[in-house]
């Protein structure tokens, strides 16, 4: 007879995927918000991406975020005349742009990401190092496993 433990546990692992998409959600849309009160999710998405990989390619930015080109390239548009990055050409490939935020915008964008990052440390500040470090290790083999090829 098979055991229903297996199921049980995808089950829970299920809904505690869907809690953490949720919040992580929750978070994005608040942190949008608190850096740039007009921004679209979406743009901030896009946006932290730029500050986080510059110089980056349109390409690269749907790589990660798995957004479709048409958001990427319209949102892109935007944050240059909005003043929150510049492009130029990708000196390997002259057809290409590459994006990059502004001082400014690196400096918002960085408070945001730094608010993240506490927020996280607040979440996981009575953890044990090896219960960090075998969270981050079981989370990144989950990642590999589940959502790249």
């Amino acid at each position: 007879m098979r055991s229903t433990k297996p199921e049980a546990d995808i089950h829970a692992i299920q809904w505690a995927i869907r809690r953490l998409v949720q919040g992580s959600r929750k978070t994005l849309i608040a942190d949008a918000g608190a850096a740039v009160p007009e921004m679209t999710p979406a743009a901030f998405v896009i946006m932290t991406r730029v500050v986080d990989m510059f110089p980056v390619s349109p390409a690269a930015i749907i790589a990660v975020t798995g957004l479709d080109r048409s958001v990427v390239s319209r949102n892109l548009t935007a944050l240059t005349k909005q003043g929150y990055v510049v492009s130029e050409s990708d000196p390997d490939d002259g057809r290409v742009s590459l994006f990059s935020p502004t001082p400014d915008a690196a400096a918002k964008f960085g408070e945001a990401s730094r608010v993240n990052r506490d927020r996280i440390a607040t979440a996981i500040g009575d953890w044990s190092p090896e219960d960090v470090s075998t969270f981050v290790t079981l989370l990144e083999r989950f990642n590999k496993s589940a959502y790249e090829s």
